[in-house]
């Protein structure tokens, strides 16, 4: 049995995380974490099939609109984008970006650029033949005409056809994505899970999961208020893999008197 290791790029904010890692077979955990305004790119390794397993945003200052979110391997720049901004992007914030890296054997990489307004839904035509299982490496999305308040952000794969919303409470204003995911075999993995829940008055929760290394293979994070109440500011927001649990943040700064907010996380673990 292989022994797990970690490598952690950029020096971790005070406060902010706490790591949440375990000892699992045949993966390396690769981190990057540390603080930032705007976008940033971190030298990572290149050695392995980037999956997505956990992404977390806090701003430092207060809380904010919002006009970006990255967490976005780059292959071949051997980095990756990291971004939390409003417009100006001059606000600090901390940032934490996790990616198991796995053997590439079987493993089929794709990426999905596309413009929308509200919410998508279009075809990947990338599913291979046989029993394949999306995965998530990473994600962008930006708002095309300003900084928003922010309503809904997510993406998540069904039946070969991928849905993303990234939007403020009337959900149109046109925004520009890219999904990078890749079609694992399903013999790669263990148990698939889908964690549901409505969170009241609180702008983190744990969420159980099944035990082990888990990747994200999809997510989204909902103000379930109409009106004006429908959308925030933002402060923090992340899903993190713990061992048995998700913790999941969406709130802006003042968390115990926001609305409620749903959550959806759909993981696979890793065997």
């Amino acid at each position: 049995m292989k022994k797990r290791s970690i490598i952690t790029v950029a020096v971790a904010v005070a406060g902010l995380f706490t790591s949440g890692v375990t000892a699992a077979d045949a993966a390396q955990l690769e981190e990057v974490i540390g603080s930032a305004h705007g976008t940033v790119f971190r030298g990572v390794g290149v050695f392995g099939a980037p999956l997505l397993g956990r992404f977390q945003y806090q701003f430092t200052n207060g809380d904010h609109h919002i006009r970006q979110v990255a967490a976005m391997p780059l292959p071949q720049q051997s980095a990756v984008e990291v971004t939390f901004a409003d417009e100006n992007g001059d606000d600090n914030y901390g940032y934490r970006v996790s990616h198991e890296r796995v053997d590439p054997t079987g493993i089929v990489p794709a990426s999905f650029h596309g413009i929308c307004a509200g919410a998508c839904t279009v075809p990947l035509f990338t599913r291979p033949a046989g029993d394949f299982v999306f995965v998530l490496s990473g994600f962008r999305f930006g708002f095309d005409n300003g900084d928003h308040h922010l309503d809904m952000i997510g993406v998540a794969e069904s039946g070969s056809l991928l849905t993303v919303q990234y939007k403020d409470t009337n959900g149109d204003d046109p925004f520009t994505y890219d999904v990078s995911y890749a079609w694992v075999p399903r013999s790669r993995l263990g148990s698939l899970g889908e964690n549901v829940n409505t969170v009241h008055a609180a702008g983190r929760t744990t969420s159980p999961a099944f035990a082990g290394e888990k990747v994200i293979r999809g997510f989204f994070l909902d103000n379930t208020a109409g009106g004006d109440a429908g959308d925030n500011h933002i402060r923090d927001l992340g899903i993190v893999a713990n061992a048995n649990s998700f913790d999941v943040q969406y709130s802006d700064s003042n968390a115990a008197d926001s609305a409620d907010w749903r959550y959806l996380i759909r993981y696979a673990t890793l065997v």
